[in-house]
């Protein structure tokens, strides 16, 4: 298992995809977050760009500042996911609310992006991974719960975004622990999305986030 993880990690074998289809992505990110402060480009055959995008997450007509950065996927939508069920879209990219775009956190991001097709399944809203350590420094929660975005204009982008016909979903990164997995698990979604209400739920990943279970 984790050798299988690491070999993940290093990417993949599928043909490059045509070049345009970057910039398509990009121009309809921007449109609505403005030019990113940093892109990271990738040369691996199956390329998965990461942009990030200076963002304030306290809003306007609330006093103090809470600054971060919105990462955007930029090639996990040049193909669609496989076996796809009931209304799900096709066709994703990872968004992932972070105070800094570190190697570490860029590493599983793309990792992510390029699981689907390593395995040849599928993402969508309140899918999880499960691993057998945590992924990223400083904390102790080992799995991946996808959501959609709830803040506007990230939920515009996934409205604009179409790729060959096919609408894209944009599908926000979070990190929960074993106790709230387990609660997934028994009680179904919707009891852990009030939960995450019910605590005031951070939009940037804090990795010293205590479990709310």
């Amino acid at each position: 298992m984790l050798s299988r993880l690491a070999k993940l990690m290093s990417g993949s074998s599928e043909p490059s995809p045509a070049i345009d289809l970057y910039r398509h992505r990009l121009d309809v990110y921007e449109s609505e977050l403005g030019e990113p402060e940093h892109s990271f480009t990738h040369d691996a055959e199956r390329r998965i760009d990461i942009h990030a995008f200076g963002r304030d997450f306290v809003p306007e007509c609330r006093e103090g500042s809470d600054e971060g950065y919105v990462l955007l996927t930029n090639g996990m939508s040049q193909q669609r996911m496989h076996g796809v069920q009931g209304d799900a879209k096709p066709r994703a990219e990872l968004m992932w609310y972070v105070r800094e775009p570190t190697p570490d956190v860029r590493d599983n991001l793309r990792w992510l992006a390029n699981l689907p097709f390593v395995d040849t399944t599928w993402f969508g809203f309140g899918h999880r991974i499960a691993l057998p350590w945590p992924p990223v420094a400083g904390t102790d929660f080992q799995t991946f719960l996808f959501l959609t975005p709830i803040i506007g204009t990230d939920k515009q982008i996934a409205e604009a975004l179409e790729i060959a016909g096919d609408p894209v979903e944009i599908l926000t990164v979070n990190l929960i622990s074993d106790r709230e997995l387990a609660l997934i698990r028994a009680g179904g979604l919707n009891e852990f999305l009030d939960l995450l209400d019910d605590n005031d739920y951070p939009p940037i990943f804090d990795p010293a986030r205590t479990s709310y279970v």
